[in-house]
């Protein structure tokens, strides 16, 4: 658009923009006035009807509001009129012809603002103002109007006049315009401007063509610049190495893609940061600027233009090995320097394998290898030296003709697809020597594969067993020697235990009965320091018989359903006596998580803690010993029991506690040592927790005590799968009745056992024949129905067990008789062993009288109609007489005689015939000044009010005092036991008051009755 036109654009645009400022005011005039008039009206009107419809409307006259409503509606301005009093409209008229939206709205209170009674609404019609169409209003609108079409011709004509010559001008300057025939009224000053135009334009022109001619040229310049650059470019970024490119100020201007790779930073970052303080390592930044100052001062430089290994940093801060070549370079700014740089950690730690696979390669470890396809193409001086074989004898042969076994081609066929499949193989051949022997050697061969996976070489490595193997043999032939040895050590011991318990039961067995005849006092002590001897030498012999059966590894543990808390009672009951004649309290603490029936080796379990309990005992001189149990860890089925057997005793020094656990090991390993013992008791516990694959502690302090720990892990068991611990069949009661027409037979070769075993149950009213080998027991089975037999397992001719096998083939009712193995033989698992082979019942040796009647009680009703119950004898089983210190400590009043006597005739009677009419009175005279001694006890425990002591004795003197008759005594001696029990201690004490009245008339009482003699009845 030419400057002609715009100007005129411009002043329409402004006149009109003015014209329509105008007209805009002059009809919001209108408007305004206008709705100030409806307003006004409306208002007026409204008042006016609100004024004619009082009176009705306080009268509530709707009808005359209703005709005066049709009356003002009747007027052409109004539109609608409503009345309406609280919202409820009372009168409504409207007109059919009325445009809602071109209505104003009035509303007006009926009465007095403060006291309406109503409300008149009307709509007022808007008509055409009176304004518009007054000849003010269309003066002010054809005016205005007129005025801006003036406005715009008179500017479009101006515009035309003024910018004549300027385009006239413009056609001038056009290329082929000729300015002679420019021809203007002002001839003097367009001359001047059309002759200072031409000039212009030929200057113009030969600076066209100049430019044109240079921008030519240029172009050709930027062109062949452009292929330069593009072949640097290229150039630049096929290098393989880091190109850094730093000016002389040490300022980094160029950084290629493998640079930024290689250290990490990106271009942008580091292009402008200092070469030292980026890729120098801190200990070589001072030497790197030292030296490019050398350079740009004298222009030599000892690293320039040559490969050297330095180290560098990355961004991270990580330094690592370069190859770097560093080439100077002048430009108009000054030097450049354009280092090349490559990574050579790989390289380093490739020539530092070379170098130690080269020095494995020399090792003393032969070593070959081979190409891809298995062909020796290398071997180390070791190899010649092992096999003999120089390296160019096997280059180039296969592995296979080195094999004592070349024909054994599977075998190595094998090999090699192992080594394809898992890339190495291991395991044992036979080289042939080039002497011709056969090598033994342990071989290991390797795949070796390139970066492509591609296989490559094989490398092995082998040693010659030769020697190993002959070692080998060496210690197969030792191991067997030893184990023949260790066999027959355990042939041995087994033997010497048979040997001495043989004897031993008739030691005890003599001393038993020589105890039960009638003695003084001090011959009675000695008889009861013989049979604790010999007892103890039995114990000892028993440990060694475990411990060599452990050694030897044939021991086997059971699993059986048991009950715990019945197993911990049993064994204190055991040691109760024991800790008693210490003064020792026993207590044993179940925790509430305490599984009670459990699956495992119940009788093992009780040996170690009873074991455990009697170590406790023996080094405590005073306070208590205590058992705690508990589930130290809960599984689905299982659980981790805890055992804890804890005393107050003198402790052990924790330079023993290493080795506390070995054989024949003490705690008192001393000359001087006051406990007796093999040394085996621990080291046979800790072998059978390991068996049980458990875990057996200790700790200790010295002159505290200690405390064992037994962790095992156990399975649970129901109640009724739990058998009683007792390994005896069915047994009798408190009181057992065994018919002295049972017919016995007794196999015993050794004549001392079977004196013994004969006065045993002579002294029980009962008679036994006597045979003295299996030939002769199968021989007088075959004539005589006996109802049990007691056979002995070691005795000439024949064998126990061979003559039970004998009994138990006959074609005759005699083959189901009871058979009950009398042995020496002690080892875990015999009993097992003799039950197997036809046995029913099994008695160790040294035998008591009391076990034999234990027995013949168990067994008396499965006995081949034993007879007519004639002549009963009675007698106390080991839960009564003899053995009352170990019983569960919860004795009663039921153990006493039934009569509240001072002395009880039939229970001494019972005592005559349990020992005889000589051997009783001297019983009563010891448990006499047995019982005097315990009393005394008694009372000084109830003064001290010492309960434990006052339930023990209690407890020990009421059993003595059952089994000799003293009934009043007895009753006396439970209470009290029961009261300390109950812990009802002011009713012990109390009743403690009574005893030692009680106990001088019944002790008194019995003395006249023993004055007056005993006599079996």
């Amino acid at each position: 658009m030419n400057i002609r036109l715009k100007a005129v654009f411009a002043t329409m645009i402004i006149f009109t923009v003015v014209l329509v400022l105008f007209i805009s005011y002059a009809f919001q005039y209108l408007s305004q006035a206008r709705e100030a008039e409806l307003a006004y009206r409306s208002n007026e009107v409204a008042e006016l009807v609100a004024f004619a419809v009082e009176v009705p409307m306080e009268e509530n006259d709707l009808n005359t509001l209703h005709q005066q409503a049709e009356r003002f509606i009747q007027h052409s301005d109004l539109a609608f009129l409503t009345i309406e009093r609280n919202g409820r409209v009372l009168a409504h008229t409207q007109r059919s012809d009325t445009q809602m939206n071109d209505v104003t709205i009035a509303k007006y209170p009926i009465g007095s603002p403060d006291d309406k009674s109503g409300d008149v609404i009307i709509g007022f019609r808007n008509h055409h103002s009176d304004a518009v169409a007054s000849p003010i209003g269309q003066f002010l609108i054809w005016s205005s109007s007129g005025i801006g079409l003036l406005a715009i011709a008179t500017m479009y004509i101006m515009m035309l006049a003024v910018t004549r010559p300027l385009r006239k001008l413009q056609k001038l300057s056009q290329k082929d315009s000729d300015p002679s025939s420019f021809n203007m009224f002002f001839q003097d000053e367009i001359e001047a401007t059309v002759d200072m135009v031409s000039s212009m334009q030929k200057k113009l022109d030969k600076s066209y063509q100049q430019l044109q001619n240079s921008i030519r040229d240029q172009k050709y310049s930027y062109v062949e610049a452009q292929q330069i650059e593009e072949k640097n470019v290229a150039i630049y970024n096929a290098s393989l190495d880091a190109i850094v490119v730093a000016n002389d100020q040490d300022i980094i201007i160029e950084f290629n893609a493998i640079a930024e790779q290689l250290f990490g930073w990106d271009r942008d970052e580091i292009v402008g940061r200092r070469l030292a303080d980026t890729l120098i390592p801190p200990a070589l930044r001072e030497s790197h600027i030292k030296g490019m100052q050398h350079f740009l001062e004298s222009g030599d430089g000892p690293v320039l233009n040559q490969r050297i290994e330095l180290p560098a940093v990355r961004k991270s801060g990580r330094e690592f090995p370069i190859e770097v070549s560093i080439s100077p370079a002048k430009t108009k700014q000054g030097f450049i320097f354009v280092s090349y740089m490559r990574d050579i950690t790989q390289r380093l730690k490739d020539q530092t394998e070379l170098k130690i696979a080269a020095h494995a390669f020399e090792s003393s470890e032969a070593m070959f290898i081979s190409d891809a396809k298995g062909h020796i193409i290398r071997t180390n001086p070791a190899f010649t030296s092992i096999t003999g074989f120089e390296s160019a004898e096997v280059e180039g042969e296969k592995p296979r003709t080195l094999s004592a076994n070349p024909e054994d081609i599977q075998f190595h066929k094998q090999i090699w697809r192992t080594l394809i499949d898992s890339g190495r193989w291991n395991g044992e051949i036979s080289l042939r020597h080039r002497d011709g022997n056969e090598l033994p050697v342990r071989m290991s061969m390797t795949a070796v594969r390139d970066e492509d996976d591609t296989l490559t070489h094989y490398v092995a490595h082998f040693f010659d067993l030769t020697e190993q193997k002959h070692n080998e043999r060496i210690l197969r032939t030792a191991q067997h020697e030893a184990e023949s040895a260790n066999e027959s050590k355990s042939r041995f011991l087994a033997t010497m235990s048979h040997e001495i318990r043989t004897p031993m039961n008739s030691v005890l067995g003599v001393l038993g009965l020589l105890k039960e005849t009638p003695l003084n006092v001090k011959q009675l002590g000695l008889v009861q320091t013989a049979r604790e001897s010999g007892e103890l030498l039995l114990a000892i012999i028993n440990d060694v018989l475990d411990f060599s059966k452990m050694e030897a590894g044939k021991l086997t543990l059971e699993k059986n359903p048991f009950d715990i808390v019945e197993l911990l009672q049993q064994t204190l009951d055991i040691l109760r006596p024991q800790a008693a004649n210490k003064n020792l309290k026993l207590n044993v603490i179940f925790a509430d998580n305490t599984p009670q029936y459990l699956i495992g080796d119940g009788d093992r379990i009780r040996q170690i803690v009873l074991n455990l309990m009697s170590n406790a005992i023996k080094y405590t001189q005073e306070g208590s010993i205590t058992v705690s149990i508990k589930c130290a860890r809960l599984y689905t089925d299982a659980c981790q029991l805890q055992i804890d057997v804890s005393d107050t005793g003198q402790g052990i020094d924790q330079g023993h506690i290493t080795d506390l656990f070995d054989e024949f090991t003490m705690a008192e390993n001393t000359y001087d040592r006051r406990q007796e013992g093999s040394g085996l008791g621990l080291a046979i516990c800790k072998q059978l927790v390991n068996l049980m694959k458990g875990k057996i502690e200790v700790d200790s302090q010295k002159d505290v005590g200690s405390t064992f720990t037994l962790t095992l892990e156990l399975k649970f068991a129901e109640k009724e799968d739990c058998a009683p611990l007792s390994t005896s069949n069915p047994t009798l009661g408190s009181t057992a009745e065994i018919s002295s027409s049972i017919r016995i037979l007794l196999a015993e070769d050794n004549p001392s056992n079977q004196v013994v075993l004969r006065t045993m149950l002579e002294f029980s009213g009962l008679s036994a024949d006597i045979v003295s080998n299996g030939q002769e027991a199968v021989d007088a089975v075959s004539k005589i129905p006996y109802d049990i037999i007691f056979m002995d397992i070691s005795m000439p001719e024949m064998d126990g067990v061979e003559a039970t096998q004998r009994i138990r083939q006959m074609d005759s009712p005699t083959k189901d008789v009871i058979i009950v193995a009398l042995t020496a033989h002690a080892i875990r698992g015999d009993k097992e062993h003799f039950l197997n082979q036809g046995m029913d019942d099994f008695v160790s040796k040294p035998v008591t009288r009391q076990s034999i009647l234990d027995c013949l009680g168990r067994w008396q009703d499965h006995a081949s109609k034993a007879g007519n119950q004639r002549d009963i004898i009675k007698h106390q089983t080991s839960s009564a007489r003899g053995q009352g210190d170990t019983n569960n400590g919860s004795g009663s009043a039921t153990d006493c005689p039934p009569q509240n006597k001072l002395v009880d005739e039939p229970t001494l009677q019972q005592l005559v015939s349990d020992t005889s009419a000589e051997a009783a009175p001297n019983l009563i005279t010891f448990y006499i000044e047995d019982a005097k001694i315990r009393v005394l006890k008694l009372v000084e425990a109830a003064e001290s009010e010492d309960f434990h002591t006052l339930e023990f004795e209690a407890h020990t003197l009421g059993s003595s005092a059952a089994a000799h008759g003293n009934a009043a005594l007895c009753k006396l001696c439970r209470s009290i036991e029961a009261f300390c029990l109950e812990q009802s201690f002011d009713k012990a004490l109390d009743t403690a008051t009574q005893l030692a009245a009680t106990a001088d008339a019944s002790f008194d009482a019995l003395d006249k009755r023993l004055q007056r003699g005993l006599t079996m009845k």
